[in-house]
């Protein structure tokens, strides 16, 4: 009973959070134009990453009110800044990751001399992934430092995908079969939601900052 009082109030969040209808216009958008890069293969892995940046906006909906009164005195408190925002980012994630993978996997049975490209493209968004669970799990105690490692993760795995695809040829297991790298991702995605669970463990405790809920604290002033 609990844990469905728990869903219910992480979903009055998300409805409350700041810009929502903004926020669902853009997830909507980025999904429609990485659907459009995804099927064109075009934009050298642009379409794989915006699609990934999607699975995000969940959890930070819903970290956009764990500022204000409404979650502060909640006795849910502590599952809506660390338990909560990892199972969403978790669902989100894995049902962007399998849509990738379809589309992967087609486009390798029509065109199977793209299948070495395409598996590398499934295990490095896996680990992409995987970075951005982590930065969901520390963006709303340290802002700043998340994001410059998330900017980080995301140009170092487009460049990996396009021009820097050369230096994976030196490393043989980046190059392996599609079920191979498919079963590697899925685990790194499942190990990333894992690690964004741990670490808002770590950090819950830690105030939360300001430049992660500027929005909210506009709204209030």
């Amino acid at each position: 009973m609990k844990l469905v009082e728990s869903w219910r109030f992480a979903i009055k969040c998300i409805k409350l959070s700041y810009n929502l209808k903004v926020n669902l216009i853009s997830a909507g958008f980025l999904f429609l134009m990485s659907l459009v890069y995804l099927i064109m293969d075009a934009g050298n892995g642009m379409g794989n990453i915006l699609m990934l940046t999607i699975a995000m906006f969940p959890a930070q909906m819903m970290y956009s009110v764990c500022g204000s009164s409404l979650v502060q005195s909640s006795p849910h408190r502590k599952a809506i800044m660390t338990s909560l925002p990892a199972v969403i980012t978790f669902c989100s994630g894995m049902l962007i990751y399998l849509t990738m993978i379809g589309v992967e996997t087609v486009r390798t049975m029509g065109t199977p001399e793209t299948a070495r490209q395409g598996a590398r493209r499934i295990l490095l968004m896996g680990a992409l992934l995987m970075s951005l669970n982590i930065y969901v799990g520390i963006a709303y105690k340290y802002f700043v430092v998340s994001v410059f490692l998330m900017v980080g993760c995301i140009i170092g795995s487009y460049y990996l995908i396009g021009d820097g695809a050369a230096i994976l040829d030196r490393f043989p297991g980046i190059s392996m079969p599609m079920p191979m790298a498919i079963a590697a991702g899925i685990g790194m995605v499942v190990l990333g939601s894992l690690l964004q669970y741990g670490v808002s463990l770590l950090v819950y405790k830690k105030p939360i900052s300001r430049g992660a809920i500027y929005g909210l604290l506009r709204q209030q002033a």
